[in-house]
């Protein structure tokens, strides 16, 4: 399981987010992957990212999950973690 959190360092919320992600990474068994969309345009095009920040969550390559926008460290925990629960019932 793995993480990219799509951000800008023009975005104010973006660099919030960075530091609940930092957080997240200590705590989950998941792997975590930054990119900014400034350098990494077409990342964030092949993820269809519309807003920042973003997460998407992805299993072995496809995309199982993810959120827009900025949440705090116990509403991303508990998105993730509600996410990766889904994804192991299948």
């Amino acid at each position: 399981m793995k993480a990219i959190v799509f951000v800008s360092k023009h975005c104010p919320y973006c660099r919030h987010f960075e530091a609940v992600v930092e957080r997240l990474r200590k705590e989950m068994n998941i792997e975590f992957e930054i990119v900014d969309v400034d350098e990494n345009w077409e990342m964030a095009e092949k993820f269809e990212v519309v807003m920042l920040p973003t997460l998407v969550l992805t299993s072995r390559g496809e995309v199982v999950g993810g959120f827009m926008g900025f949440a705090d460290y116990n509403t991303a925990l508990e998105a993730i973690k509600e996410q990766i629960a889904e994804i192991q019932k299948v």
